[in-house]
């Protein structure tokens, strides 16, 4: 018996003519079964599969044998078609998701037949779940918590429902669609502060002591400092007020060496809902960071001078919500000297408005690390009393991450851009220009977007993959 098909059976006995024929008549309606087919072979007991039938419907048949040229017919039975599964599954948003823990959610509509059961396939490969984990119950929503995962893993799954009619055996299963979900990665839960945001370098191995904040109002600064193994460097996190929320949002993150008087690298988000472009303005109002030993920081006093700029790391343009948080874009920990002919005033400026333009929105984010390397002879540039080093490099590493419904990253791909410090023709998109974020690493010494689960960190670091 299916949701389609069934096989009538009948028999016969005390024959005393020639048996020629045997079948079957049947039909929906008792006691008027128009239909009539013939068996195969004259023995007894004969049979007959008969298909394209009524799911969930009862037939009536009565079998028959013509002896001796007359038809004699059997009794009249019925039966029931199987239900066909029709029920809605829908696989709903995950939720409470940890480095080892997640709670899969389900539910189903429509169901014509009985659900027996209600649950969920699951693994590591998208569609080849290998795992099954059910509910006691039958009720929708429903809901499975899963245990001893693994941190920073892409998870795939799809809920399901078995169901049957009553009436009829086997069952039939319905799935709804594939989502997937990551487990969170040890260091997005172990840092302070501002300090396990995805795009955030790793900095548990280099934090040390205790960190420091205060307030800048001019500049609607509510700025936190961090201290490191090493007494040249700190770590700063600059806020501003959110101009929609009014809430307290990281404007970016910066490591600074005292010794370069220069960020080594900074970290901030581009997003056009909560970081939007106002168009405020460039403020160009220079001044020392609050969050930064003052006698480690310079000026740049005589940059223009002999040909170079304060090369902004977070571009200006990046942060036009509001004017105070643009100013803090102009705080001295935030440039290096760049060479400004044809560089910062070029190629550097064209991959800079790229990505303002290109700030995503809805569930995509943009994640940014920019930052300068000293690789080889490297030349100071006299700022006041002070010999500041000359980066030999600036480099732009850009991580684009999407989101499902439940907040959980789901994709993620990357791609790095880097140039020599002087003057440039042609594109910032040229070969000569492109790289990987893996290979920026490699040079800087640092392990960026570490808190991007492991599994899609990997595969966006190592290829370089245009966003936009």
């Amino acid at each position: 018996m299916s949701s389609g098909g069934a096989t009538l059976q009948g028999s016969y006995s005390g024959e005393t003519g020639s048996i020629t024929e045997t079948g079957f008549y049947y039909g929906t309606t008792s006691g008027s079964l128009g239909t009539k087919v013939m068996a195969t072979g004259t023995s007894s007991p004969f049979s007959k599969a008969i298909t394209g039938l009524t799911p969930n419907t009862t037939y009536y048949y009565k079998a028959y044998v013509i002896e001796g040229g007359e038809e004699r017919l059997g009794d009249e039975e019925s039966f029931d078609t199987k239900a066909v599964a029709t029920a809605d599954v829908s696989t709903n948003a995950v939720g409470s998701v940890t480095q080892t823990s997640a709670t899969l959610n389900g539910s189903y509509e429509n169901a014509t037949g009985t659900v027996s059961r209600v649950g969920f396939k699951w693994g590591t490969n998208s569609g080849n779940l290998d795992q099954d984990t059910y509910t006691n119950g039958n009720t929708t929503p429903f809901s499975k918590s899963l245990t001893g995962l693994t941190a920073g893993t892409t998870y795939y799954f799809k809920a399901y429902v078995v169901e049957y009619n009553e009436n009829a055996s086997g069952t039939e299963y319905r799935y709804g669609t594939e989502q997937s979900f990551t487990t969170t990665s040890p260091a997005q839960q172990s840092l302070p502060g501002y300090l396990g945001c995805y795009e955030m370098p790793a900095v548990n191995g280099i934090l040390s002591g205790s960190s420091q904040s205060g307030t800048l109002a001019a500049r609607d600064d509510i700025w936190y400092r961090y201290y490191t193994n090493n007494s040249n460097r700190q770590i700063a996190t600059h806020t501003f007020t959110h101009p929609t929320s009014g809430n307290k949002v990281r404007n970016y993150t910066v490591l600074y060496d005292g010794t370069r008087y220069a960020p080594l690298w900074t970290a901030h988000v581009m997003h056009s809902s909560m970081w939007p472009d106002k168009g405020v303005g460039r403020n160009e109002s220079w001044t020392s960071d609050p969050a930064i030993d003052l006698t480690q920081q310079s000026g740049l006093d005589n940059a223009n001078g002999v040909g170079y700029s304060r090369g902004h790391l977070v571009a200006s343009n990046y942060r036009q919500s509001s004017v105070e948080q643009n100013k803090q874009t102009f705080y001295y920990s935030n440039q290096a000297p760049q060479w400004q002919n044809s560089f910062n005033s070029g190629v550097w400026s064209s991959l800079e408005e790229a990505v303002a333009a290109n700030a995503p929105s809805g569930r995509d984010t943009l994640y940014v690390v920019t930052g300068v390397l000293y690789e080889g002879n490297v030349s100071t540039l006299p700022s006041g009393n002070l010999n500041v080093p000359i980066p030999s490099h600036f480099y732009k590493c850009l991580m684009k991450c999407s989101f499902n419904a439940g907040g959980t990253m789901t994709a993620a791909s990357g791609i790095a851009y880097i140039f020599t410090n002087e003057a440039h023709g042609g594109n910032y998109y040229d070969n000569a220009n492109v790289t990987t974020i893996d290979a920026i690493e490699t040079r800087a010494g640092f392990d960026f977007f570490a808190s991007v689960p492991t599994s899609l960190q990997n595969a966006a670091e190592s290829v370089a993959t245009p966003l936009w």
